[in-house]
């Protein structure tokens, strides 16, 4: 399924002005409430709070809303003045296990719960798009679903699958899909754009290591799972170095690892847990075989037993590509030449793409880093509990999401055309 246009060329400068000029008036309100998400972080499926005050933004700018959506997501239906096709702008709502260390001023007041890869900004940029868009009501043809998922990092029951369930892409039916994503890797001001896959599949893995235990002094009369494990995990690398075209891209990391309960005790079981991002086509089911090959040949060369549970995640995430490239245009023409940046695909995974599955879709990457270079003030990638994100991407998100609504809702097609 790919997308097809047919749509006028819209007079972008002078709806550039005004939906800064709209952008501008609410900006302040908007951060706000990104500021009260960010203090008041929720985890995957427990997003209640922030649930029920997207619901409530939502109804105040007029918007339909349906609470609930597979689990605590929340829709908001924005009807147009003429019929039309249907587009789906997303943000997820999730925050993480994780202690904040930035010493914001509104830094996470939950201990242990931060939102450290902005998903409070996600939020806030859709509710500045939902209200800007709901002034532009005469002139949408079709309609606009503002789909605010639970979950995202709760791979692999996130939830934009679970809504995707619930009928978030029906009733209407949705044509086509919008999302993005902070990127403290962009500056505040680009948006990163990739036709095809931009994410990766993103599987996990449990491992056990079984031995036999027994006293240190005499490893001869167990089975050591510590030392199978090891074995384990350099097998497990020999699949990435020997086992997969050097030309393709395939990650195979162990992230956790369990076992041993005394110094002097010979371990009998090890567990470990880790993840595979699959970034070229045709290893999904190739993987899973190759690491249980490598797992029970490691293990029994040290007498130990080998078990796997590899469970599938999120799928790649694939940008149409002429809905990518009418999206990137309508940008371009808002923001100018320099704001567009191409970016190579993502090892990192990512529940759009389920949405991605069923309807063209476009995922985009939001500058968030104040353009300053590493050596002022260092790098700090997403995930980690002193990330800042520069509160000036909101504005540049919001006006994102809504020069692509108009452009791709606003103009008729040949077939309502007059």
């Amino acid at each position: 399924m790919s997308y097809t246009g047919g749509y006028k060329v819209l007079d972008s400068k002078q709806l550039d002005k005004e939906i800064s000029g709209k952008i501008n008036e609410i900006i302040d309100d908007i951060i706000k409430i990104r500021r009260t998400i960010h203090q008041n972080p929720e985890l995957g499926y427990e997003e209640y709070q922030t649930s029920e005050l997207v619901a409530r933004k939502l109804e105040s700018y007029g918007i339909k809303v349906a609470r609930g959506v597979g689990g605590t997501g929340v829709v908001g239906l924005l009807a147009g003045a003429k019929p039309g096709k249907t587009l789906l702008l997303r943000a997820d709502m999730d925050a993480l296990p994780i202690q904040e260390e930035t010493g914001l001023p509104f830094a996470s007041k939950v201990p242990g719960k931060m939102h450290a890869c902005g998903h409070d900004i996600h939020t806030s940029v859709l509710l500045g798009a939902a209200r800007v868009l709901s002034l532009y009501r005469d002139r949408i043809y079709g309609n606009i679903k503002f789909m605010f998922q639970p979950a995202e990092e709760c791979s692999p029951t996130g939830g934009a699958k679970k809504m995707i369930e619930d009928g978030v892409l029906e009733n209407p039916k949705v044509d086509f899909a919008v999302a993005l994503h902070v990127w403290p890797d962009l500056q505040v001001g680009q948006l990163g754009f990739k036709t095809g896959p931009v994410s990766a599949r993103s599987d996990r893995i449990f491992l056990r290591v079984l031995g036999k235990s027994g006293h240190a002094s005499a490893p001869h009369q167990g089975v050591d799972a510590i030392v199978a494990s090891a074995q384990v995990i350099s097998s497990l690398q020999t699949i990435i170095s020997r086992r997969i075209n050097p030309r393709d891209s395939v990650v195979i990391t162990i992230g956790r690892i369990q076992g041993g309960d005394r110094y002097n005790v010979i371990c009998d079981k090890v567990e470990m847990e880790g993840t595979v991002r699959i970034m070229s086509p045709g290893y999904d089911d190739k993987i899973p075989e190759l690491i249980r090959q490598a797992g029970e040949g490691a293990a029994a060369s040290v007498g130990a037993r080998f078990e796997m549970d590899y469970i599938n995640g999120y799928p790649m995430t694939i940008n149409d590509e002429a809905l990518t490239k009418k999206v990137e245009d309508l940008i371009k023409k808002s923001l100018g030449e320099g704001a567009i940046k191409e970016i190579p695909l993502d090892a990192g995974g990512e529940d759009f793409s389920f949405v991605s599955q069923k309807v063209p879709s476009v995922y985009i990457k939001l500058g968030s880093s104040l353009p300053v270079s590493s050596e002022d003030v260092g790098f700090i990638p997403l995930h980690n509990s002193r990330v800042i994100f520069d509160e000036g991407c909101i504005s540049v998100g919001i006006k994102t999401f809504g020069i692509a609504a108009l452009g791709l809702l606003s103009e008729q097609e040949e077939k309502h055309g007059e």
